[in-house]
């Protein structure tokens, strides 16, 4: 932890932080909190960061622990804005469980990593404005994307998948469930809802080979890396996996017009885990998961949760890109998002890949 400083619990700091951090929380209600209570200062120049191997919060003592008044500032309303927004930000990380080990469809390499970090930037600006006013700092606004390549890329994603029978409202509520090993199983089962309703059977089988195709689509092999990209970079990852996505549910559909009872050809990205899987899993299952229900598997977390942040590859992974996790400093990567209706700021995680 270095120079770093455990805030006192009866300081009115850390009751400030406590009272914002409940407040994320009750807004997408989440059952997993893996914060354990310790709040640390630090001098460095990152904005902050979850561990999730120790449960510890780790914030600017100067940008953000600062600004933490109860209040909008009249002074610096734009600074106060990013410490809210790292709040946000770092308090979707602890809601989530990482692996999904014995899952299927569970993506459990780096391009999750990369999607996890999209994700939780989407959540703040979906949330900035509610959650602000709600904590008695309205008015607020932050335009900056610190993660602008996984942003831009997730962003994409989530208007290509959102739609009239899963809304992009409940697709962020089940990826705030997690695990984020299930962000792309998530995002594919609002495509089969969205795009498939009428065409995949019900068969827990049929659903999950075609999310596995789908998410296939969507596994670009920049994911590992985008966090560290330009927004530019992403917008053209997803147009990327835009086509190839449009190109395999018109396949889909191709198949099952022509053979209705049979299960869609595909393999799982979790093979190891489709291999040893001993019964069907139910659609009412994969659904109530992915449409932010209780149901899951927590066997292996802590093993999971080492390779994300080691970057090493299981056997069935998609991809055997190793990126450098490092701890994600913020500010080098910063964009401004034309139009941006909400705050967005990248928080980094000092050992979770990225922001937690």
């Amino acid at each position: 932890m270095g120079d770093d400083r455990l805030v006192p619990r009866d300081s009115a700091v850390y009751r400030e932080f406590v009272r914002l951090y409940q407040l994320v929380r009750e807004m997408r209600p989440i059952s997993v909190d893996r914060w354990n209570g310790d709040l640390y200062a630090t001098d460095s120049q990152r904005w902050g960061g979850f561990d999730p191997r120790t449960g510890r919060i780790r914030l600017s003592d100067d940008r953000v622990l600062r600004h933490l008044t109860g209040s909008r500032s009249e002074a610096d309303p734009d600074a106060q804005a990013e410490a809210l927004a790292t709040v946000l930000h770092e308090s979707t990380h602890t809601g989530m469980e990482t692996d999904a080990p014995t899952e299927p469809n569970a993506v459990r390499s780096t391009h999750s990593r990369g999607l996890m970090e999209g994700f939780a930037e989407l959540r703040t600006f979906e949330d900035f404005d509610a959650f602000t006013r709600r904590a008695g700092y309205p008015g607020l606004r932050v335009y900056e994307a610190k993660y602008p390549g996984a942003y831009a890329a997730t962003e994409s994603l989530m208007t290509q998948v959102e739609g009239a029978r899963l809304s992009r409202d409940a697709i962020l509520n089940a990826g705030t469930q997690g695990p984020v090993a299930m962000h792309f199983d998530q995002l594919a089962e609002a495509v089969v809802r969205n795009r498939l309703g009428e065409v995949v059977p019900g068969r827990g089988v049929d659903r999950v080979r075609v999310r596995a195709a789908l998410i296939a689509t969507m596994t670009h092999e920049h994911w590992p890396t985008l966090p560290d990209r330009s927004a530019e970079t992403g917008q053209a990852v997803a147009e990327d996996i835009r086509r190839a996505l449009n190109a395999k549910v018109d396949e889909i559909r191709r198949h099952y017009r022509a053979n209705p009872t049979r299960p869609f050809p595909a393999d799982s990205p979790n093979a190891e885990a489709a291999r040893t899987a001993v019964r069907e899993v139910p659609a009412a299952t994969a659904e109530a998961r992915n449409a932010g229900g209780e149901e899951r598997s927590a066997v292996g977390e802590e093993r999971g949760e080492m390779r994300f942040l080691s970057g090493q590859a299981p056997a069935a992974q998609a991809t055997r890109l190793v990126p450098a996790l490092g701890d994600g400093s913020r500010g080098a990567g910063a964009v401004r998002v034309p139009g941006a209706r909400r705050a967005s700021a990248a928080r980094p995680g000092p050992t979770h890949p990225g922001r937690q």
